[in-house]
């Protein structure tokens, strides 16, 4: 009866996060990311500036509304697995079970999308593979072209902080 409830609880939260409505706390600071390694998978959150989505802004107005962001859902979710991936020598890893959380502004105090933070999962070969992490998502706005990532492998007690931008769009994750 416990797995009953852990199901439906985790059915649920699933469900909850699934949703497409505005956020009104952010998950990530923007253009922020974290990728943390547990075992052979790697849980991956990041905010993505919505400039970084060509062809979203519907209306040409310069802002990204939740109605032209729910109608663009499905291929901002195919740019984010084709653009923010892990890649060893020989594979490029995409993510699993994408998320995409739509959040508005605090800044100017309207419902426009101006970040969405993306959750999900790679899953690795093994837990020792090197990899890079790979973004090609980047806004016009010179101000939003860069993510600070941070690293994290807890059982091998690794920490890896680095910066991404259009003219670094990888790095090496935990180059010991």
């Amino acid at each position: 009866m416990p797995y009953m409830k852990n199901y439906l609880l985790s059915a649920a939260t699933l469900g909850l996060l699934s949703t497409s409505t505005l956020a009104n706390a952010h998950l990530m600071v923007a253009e922020h990311g974290t990728l943390n390694f547990i075992d052979n998978n790697v849980f991956i959150v990041l905010s993505i500036p919505m400039s970084a989505f060509k062809g979203v802004d519907e209306n040409k107005d310069g802002k990204v509304s939740i109605i032209e962001f729910n109608a663009h859902k499905k291929l901002i979710a195919k740019r984010v697995k084709k653009n923010v991936y892990l890649a060893d020598h020989q594979y490029k890893f995409t993510i699993d079970g994408l998320l995409l959380n739509p959040e508005a502004s605090h800044t100017h105090k309207s419902n426009n999308i101006d970040q969405v933070t993306i959750t999900g999962r790679y899953s690795l070969p093994s837990k020792l593979t090197k990899v890079n992490f790979n973004v090609k998502l980047f806004s016009n706005n010179e101000h939003k072209q860069h993510y600070q990532i941070t690293a994290v492998n807890k059982t091998q007690k690794l920490t890896h902080q680095f910066e991404l931008s259009p003219m670094s769009p990888f790095s090496k994750v935990f180059t010991n």
